[in-house]
């Protein structure tokens, strides 16, 4: 049985063979027999479950801000409903949504509508930013040795794509992707500084 941790998500992947559940911080990893029933009981498959926690975990980062939800309205042509994005009183959706139920007669169900497609694009548009990055993957035994390792990789739509071998550290891990990424800010400034304008001086003609 080995645990999952993924770099900036709240929570943790616990599986065995095929099967995974998502656990928190507070639940007791040592309780294997409970952990295996649990796997026995609500497992799924490893990918879903993977890419639920890291979902689960960027919905609860996800800040809606009015003035994105009012342009989102504009550009369907709802300006009626744009308006009423100057009503909202928080940029948290759990908040935002609570208003709007409580205030529906005001809202109305097709800003319900509106505001439920936004948010569910930004879940995923943070989602995508996510997993496009690499990022560092903690997995843990839980057997009898209980041992760490740690790896660079990225999330397919919950698919494990891992972009190293075994590292050693946690620290080694974080130097290893400051460096992927110093390496990459690099590639793009030369990229940058390749693209020259066309000499003015240069007589098209060939001509002197």
């Amino acid at each position: 049985m080995n645990k999952e941790r993924w770099q900036g998500v709240k929570g943790s992947l616990v599986y065995e063979d095929d099967k995974a559940i998502i656990v928190d911080e507070t639940d007791d990893i040592k309780d294997t027999e409970k952990l295996s029933k649990q796997l026995s009981e609500k497992g799924q498959p490893i990918k879903e479950a993977r890419h639920q926690l890291l979902k689960n975990s960027i919905k609860k980062n996800i800040k809606t801000d009015p003035v994105k939800l009012s342009s989102w309205f504009n550009r369907k042509y709802d300006s009626d409903n744009a308006k009423k994005t100057e009503k909202l009183e928080s940029n948290k959706p759990t908040r935002q949504y609570k208003q709007i139920k409580h205030e529906l007669t005001f809202f109305g169900e097709s800003f319900l509508e509106g505001f439920l497609g936004f948010y569910g694009l930004e879940v995923d548009n943070a989602l995508a930013r996510y997993e496009s990055n690499l990022q560092i993957i903690e997995t843990q035994d839980l057997g009898l040795s209980n041992e760490k390792k740690y790896y660079l990789g990225q999330s397919n739509k919950g698919e494990l794509k891992l972009a190293t071998s075994e590292l050693p550290s946690q620290q080694i891990a974080k130097e290893e992707l400051n460096k992927f990424y110093s390496r990459q800010q690099e590639q793009v400034q030369q990229q940058s500084n390749s693209i020259k304008l066309p000499d003015e001086d240069t007589d098209t003609n060939g001509k002197e």
